[in-house]
């Protein structure tokens, strides 16, 4: 079963009030990075609790294609924001299998640093549904560390120490 989800647009990452952001680098060329993050069979490598990813929506994918993602004890489905191979990758979550949020964008902006290496400003941002705002600070640790492993997942899916 699925529930809605209200579609955020990109900005949403700059006005919401609940966020996670991280800033790291990958040792491995934007493009790659970028492979990585987006592409169902290069993401199922490395992202922690992940259970499944694939396109709803026909190749290639752009701006407005859908994933499904699915994770341990939960799914969402994605609609791409932002597709600029090597650069930018931003979606927003229109559906989730559990009645947890109101609205969610993740945005990844990359950029090329020293011989070969990609900084990883990724950003969560998201608002949880009324019912669960008083529980807040107590999931908050959870999904916190659910992010914090895939950023140390994703640098040791490059052969980051």
């Amino acid at each position: 079963m699925w529930f809605a989800v209200t579609p955020a647009g990109v900005g949403f990452v700059d006005v919401s009030k609940r966020h996670f952001t991280y800033d790291f680098r990958v040792p491995a060329p934007p493009a790659e990075v970028f492979e990585a993050i987006s592409a169902p069979e290069r993401f199922e490598r490395w992202f922690p609790d992940l259970r499944g990813v694939r396109w709803v929506t026909d190749p290639p994918p752009a701006a407005g294609s859908v994933r499904e993602v699915r994770l341990r004890g939960l799914a969402v489905r994605e609609r791409i924001l932002v597709y600029e191979p090597g650069a930018r990758f931003v979606f927003t979550v229109t559906a989730i299998s559990r009645p947890l949020l109101s609205r969610m964008v993740e945005d990844y902006r990359l950029s090329p640093v020293g011989d070969g290496e990609t900084r990883v400003q990724w950003t969560v941002a998201y608002r949880p549904r009324l019912l669960l705002r008083p529980v807040t600070p107590l999931l908050r640790p959870l999904f916190g560390h659910l992010f914090e492993r895939s950023t140390q997942a994703l640098r040791a899916h490059f052969g980051a120490a």
